[in-house]
């Protein structure tokens, strides 16, 4: 596969999609600091997943920026991002490692190893961070950022995913991985001990909080096959909504149907957490977080990879991770659903990571 490196001044693509010769560089003050970062798995075994640099600003995005400052790829399958005061926490689960950079210069910093199945990282301060790990049975390992090592762990159920934090406790999605779970784990985050478990529909994989801090679940559903690749067994995926001080399912939505052949991965929230987005078949639907009802309609129409809300503007961004080997796409839309505008990025772009003064 042919690849293009591209230098830190020139590296610059318009949010419409046309390169531009004057592109403005990222500010010196701040360099890499603050703005929006995309991540873009790559190609399974093909070691080129990467981080685009998106300056909220200027409008101007730097694709492969991990290669570019450190000369060397990133990894096979980056799955997740996350800042801790100032450092960038990179997880690659098929490379089985963390990379920690200098968020202002995207320098290396080091790598995290030990983990054989990184998903996502969850900062609780500037020094402790949770890592979900496990395509199986799994853990969530404890950083420690001071000596960028793995210093303990928490078992987790089938299949960790993504974590939430709302006070002192730690949502945990168990989202089954190769096999099937239908539990969030609850870690005290000051002694780091599970206290409860939720019990949710099949395989929760992502999670979110709203302005109450209320925790929203989506559970993809599950789909078992036999041996000839057969469908025996599919559930319905849902939308749940766990309150934040019983501990429990309060509200159940179905949102997917078996049969349509369709397992959504993410949700996010909007409109200061009085909303939540979440991805379905044919498209980004809206649900109220006051009077939650399934949605006939998208309020975005399409077969989108990644969903995100920018929680400053209130603009939600999605992605396209088209054939999986060449350069995937980035549409900005309205709250109301209208396109703003779009980017290429690199190779099948997940999602998005916000970080603002």
């Amino acid at each position: 596969m042919k690849r293009t490196i591209l230098t830190l001044t020139a590296v610059m693509i318009l949010l419409s999609g046309c390169n531009k010769e004057d592109s403005q560089p990222v500010p010196v003050d701040t360099g890499y600091l603050y703005g929006a970062y995309i991540i873009n798995e790559g190609s399974f075994t093909h070691n080129n997943g990467s981080i685009s640099y998106l300056d909220l600003d200027s409008n101007y995005v730097v694709n492969n920026l991990f290669y570019t400052v450190n000369g060397r790829p990133l990894g096979d399958i980056v799955q997740s991002f996350s800042v801790a005061g100032d450092k960038g926490l990179i997880a690659v689960n098929n490379s089985a490692k963390v990379e920690v950079i200098d968020l202002k210069s995207f320098v290396s910093l080091g790598t995290i190893t030990g983990c054989n199945y990184p998903r996502y990282t969850l900062p609780l301060d500037n020094d402790k961070v949770y890592l979900s790990n496990g395509s199986l049975a799994g853990q969530i390992y404890i950083i420690d950022l001071r000596s960028l090592a793995i210093v303990d762990s928490i078992p987790a159920g089938m299949g960790p995913e993504a974590m939430v934090r709302n006070g002192n406790y730690v949502f945990v999605a168990n989202s089954g991985g190769w096999g099937h779970d239908s539990t969030v784990f609850v870690i005290d985050a000051y002694d780091d001990m599970i206290v409860d478990t939720v019990y949710t529909g099949d395989n929760p994989v992502d999670l979110a909080l709203d302005r109450d801090g209320n925790v929203w679940v989506l559970c993809r559903g599950k789909v078992v096959y036999d041996q000839n690749w057969n469908v025996v067994e599919e559930t319905d995926s849902r939308l749940q909504k766990i309150d934040a001080r019983k501990l429990e399912v309060v509200v159940d939505l179905v949102i997917g149907e078996k049969g349509d052949f369709f397992n959504p991965q993410r949700i996010a929230v909007a409109d200061e957490g009085s909303t939540i987005l979440y991805a379905e078949k044919n498209g980004i639907y809206s649900v109220s977080t006051e009077h939650p009802e399934t949605p006939t309609d998208p309020l975005i129409q399409g077969s989108f990879y990644g969903l995100d809300v920018d929680p400053k503007a209130n603009v939600i961004y999605v992605t396209d991770a088209r054939d999986f080997s060449s350069a995937g796409i980035l549409y900005r839309y309205t709250r109301e659903g209208n396109m703003i505008d779009s980017v290429l990025t690199g190779i099948a772009p997940n999602g998005v990571y916000f970080h603002e003064p």
